[in-house]
Order: structure tokens, then C-alpha cells, then sequence
């Protein structure tokens, strides 16, 4: 029940604290004219059409070789992706401390500014900037084991069938006990105000490894939820909105809906966090109680 519990306690914490969502749009609406500018919808395309008559024959050859315009414009796309992903992900990063600092400090019955959640943000955004390098590389480890089963049941087809569902299996678990992981470690940060408090994540997580993997698949849901409801606009506006001063009214009208999925995951690791304190105390409670001959 702790993995529901904490699902359910996200949305009432946003709802409760609507500061939150302020600080995800924010972010959102400072991301969404920046990544317009940098990262084009579209690219020139132009190709070339040869004709040549062999007799009564027409041959039409068409190509679009790489020229030194193209690969221009390819390398400046590359440097605006760079550009784009450096600016948000420091840019996230401040504000993914902001709002679980938020969330924590409603949780505690303090109460604080935008103003002072976003200093706090700029002032300790480099370790949540490592915390979170630090385990998206061990979620590409974790799944890349997982995925070996797969690797060798495509290898050894038809005979190897059934390691490529296992390993699906497999790679699907092990994916919810890292979205977890990932979840919880910069609240952990936040809240013991230490680098390494992030890693205990992995005994928190381990010792409620069933609620952790349903957390985990909860927030699936929760994103692909968010997914559904943004993307038809999204579809509309890339459609019609491609270039020019389009692609920033584009960038503008998805801001509020990257801002509820940045809020979502956010708190939802809050939540679940709290969750597991609360676990723990219970437990802790429970083996006291067991010690004095009690029994609950």
C-alpha cells in the first residue's frame, strides 16, 4: 500500500501547494523560447534530379549528397542540442531543488517563498546535478545486465525465445527499482543536506523492494497520463508551428504541461520518500513494542 499511499499523496501535495507548480512553470516558460531558438524543427532539405535518355529510355536519377552546407547546418544543430541540454539541465536542476525543498518545507509545516526556494536551488543545484549524472549512469548499468538476457535469446533464436521474455521481464523490474532509486535520492539529499545521504536511497529502496517497484510502475502511469493529455497539443502545435515566431508560441503553449510533468515526478519522489520514513518508523515502533512483550 505505500507505493499507492505516496502516488496519491503527490497529487494532494500539489493541490495543496500550488508554489510548486509555479516554480516547474517557471522553468518550463524560461526552457521553452530558449530550446526555439536553438534547436530548429525543421531543416532544409534540398535534393538533386539528373535526367538522362538512353534511346526511348528515361532515366531519372535523384540524390541528396552531403555537401558543405549541409553538414554546416548539421553541426550547428549538434551545437544547439549541446547548448540546449547544458542550459537545462543546470536550469532543472536548480528547480528540482526548489520544488522537493518546497514540498519537504509544506510537509514540515514551514513555510517559504519562491524567491527563497530558488536561491536555495542556485546555491546547492551542483550536487543534485551530480546526484542525478551519477545515477542515470548506474540506471544504464543496471538495465544494460538486465538486457543481456535478451542479447543472448536473439542470439540462440528459436531455442533462445524464452531468455528474450525473461530478460523483458527482468529489464522491466529492474527499471521500476531505478525509477524509484532516482526518485528518492535528491529528496534524501535535500533533506540531510549531504551528497552521500542520496545513496542510501539503495537500502531504503531494497528493504521495501515490492512497494519500490510498484512506486515505480506508478510513475509510469503518472507520466504517460501527462504524456496523453499534452500530446495532442503538441502534435497541433509542432504541425502548424514550425518555424519563426511559431516555434516559439509552440515552445510557450507546452511549457505548462512540461511544468505538471516536472511537478509530478518531483514531488512524487517526496512522497514516496516520506512514505518510507513513515515505514520505517512503524517498523521501528513495531520491534520496541515486540521487545516489551507486546504484541500488536
Amino acid at each position: 500500500m505505500g507505493a499507492v499511499d505516496a502516488f496519491v499523496r503527490t497529487f494532494s501535495l500539489i493541490l495543496e501547494n500550488k508554489k510548486l507548480y509555479l516554480l516547474a512553470l517557471i522553468l518550463a516558460l524560461i526552457l521553452a523560447p530558449i530550446g526555439a531558438y536553438l534547436i530548429p524543427n525543421e531543416m532544409p532539405y534540398e535534393y538533386n534530379q539528373t535526367t538522362m535518355q538512353k534511346g526511348n529510355v528515361i532515366i531519372e536519377e535523384y540524390g541528396s549528397p552531403i555537401n558543405g552546407e549541409d553538414m554546416g547546418l548539421f553541426i550547428q544543430l549538434m551545437k544547439g542540442l549541446a547548448a540546449y541540454l547544458l542550459i537545462s539541465v543546470i536550469l532543472s536542476s536548480i528547480f528540482e531543488y526548489g520544488v522537493v525543498k518546497g514540498a519537504l518545507s509544506y510537509l514540515a509545516g514551514e513555510e517559504r517563498s519562491l524567491g527563497e526556494l530558488i536561491i536555495a536551488g542556485i546555491r546547492h543545484f551542483p550536487g543534485v546535478l551530480l546526484i542525478n549524472v551519477i545515477y542515470s549512469l548506474i540506471a544504464l548499468v543496471f538495465i544494460g545486465v538486465a538486457f543481456l538476457p535478451i542479447v543472448a535469446g536473439i542470439l540462440t533464436l528459436p531455442v533462445g525465445g524464452i531468455l528474450i521474455f525473461i530478460g523483458i521481464a527482468i529489464t522491466v523490474f529492474v527499471a521500476a527499482i531505478v525509477t524509484s532509486l532516482s526518485a528518492i535520492s535528491i529528496p534524501l539529499y535535500v533533506d540531510r543536506g549531504s551528497i552521500g545521504a542520496a545513496f542510501e536511497a539503495f537500502g531504503r529502496v531494497f528493504k521495501n523492494l515490492l512497494s519500490s517497484v510498484g512506486f515505480g510502475f506508478l510513475m509510469w502511469v503518472g507520466v504517460v497520463g501527462i504524456a496523453m493529455i499534452s500530446a495532442p497539443i503538441g502534435f497541433v502545435t509542432e504541425t502548424f508551428l514550425t518555424s519563426g515566431i511559431g516555434a516559439y508560441i509552440s515552445g510557450f503553449l507546452q511549457a505548462p504541461f512540461n511544468a505538471l510533468l516536472y511537478t509530478f515526478m518531483w514531488v512524487a519522489g517526496v512522497a514516496f520518500y516520506r512514505e518510507l520514513q513513515r515505514t520505517e518508523e512503524l517498523k521501528k515502533v513495531d520491534e520496541e513494542l515486540a521487545e516489551l512483550g507486546i504484541e500488536v
